[in-house]
Formats: C-alpha cells, sequence, structure tokens
C-alpha cells in the first residue's frame, strides 16, 4: 500500500507566500517589482527572489513570459483558488488521516468564532454534499 504524500509538504514557504502575495497584488511583475515590495519590510538579495520566482514558475504557480528585456511572472491561479485548494487538500488529508482530533479542532474553531456566519457554513457544507453526491 502506498502512502500518499503528505500536503503540508506541497504547502509554500514564507518567502514563497510573500513572493506570491506580491504577485498576486500586482497581477504581472519582474523580479525587480517584487523585490521592491519585499525590502520594505525586510533585508533580502534580489538573487534569493530570482530565485524563489523561478521555483514558483517551476511548481507551475507562476507563468514566465521571457519575450521582453524583463522577464514577467503572472500568476496561473488566483489566490482564492489556491487558498481554497491548499486548506481543502489539508483539511481532507487530516480528516482522513486523523478524524477525531482534526474534527474536533475544527469544531473549537466554530464554537469559538464569532465571525463565523453558521448559516454560510451549512450552505457550504451543503453544496459540498450536492457535489459530492
Amino acid at each position: 500500500m502506498g502512502r500518499r504524500q503528505d500536503p503540508l509538504e506541497s504547502l509554500l514557504g514564507p518567502l514563497e507566500q510573500d513572493v506570491m502575495d506580491v504577485v498576486w497584488s500586482l497581477k504581472d511583475a519582474t523580479v525587480r517589482d517584487v523585490h521592491e515590495e519585499l525590502v520594505k519590510d525586510r533585508k533580502i538579495a534580489y538573487t534569493t527572489v530570482m530565485t524563489t520566482m523561478a521555483r514558483l514558475a517551476s511548481k507551475g504557480l507562476l507563468r514566465r513570459d521571457t519575450t521582453g528585456l524583463a522577464h514577467r511572472y503572472r500568476p496561473t491561479v488566483s489566490q482564492d483558488t489556491y487558498l481554497r485548494s491548499a486548506l481543502s487538500r489539508v483539511l481532507g488529508w487530516a480528516l482522513d488521516r486523523y478524524p477525531e482530533p482534526a474534527a474536533s479542532y475544527l469544531m473549537e474553531v466554530v464554537d469559538s468564532s464569532d465571525e463565523l456566519d453558521l448559516d454560510e457554513l451549512r450552505a457550504a457544507v451543503d453544496r459540498r454534499r450536492a457535489e459530492e453526491a
């Protein structure tokens, strides 16, 4: 029986997430554009940003346009789509592999959150069940 990949391994690292956040915000960016945004909050080398963006392109999250003098990068997926997919993979894996603690944790989150609209949550569950049927 083969072991499925741990979805936590497929999540973005902190720098990758920061780079993607900038590219999602700009919609179209060069390495210089992203570097200029990131150095506002931290010291980071231009080459580190360049390597990170190349890695994100190889993972399929960025599309690199090499037609111009400076390579331009665009996201291949929206931020919302990526986040929903990542959450779905991680939560699905946790509920499948560790059902009791994962479900218990989710219930604690729902119980402790005043911001969650339970009607919206129920509607989302109903939509998901309808899709699976």
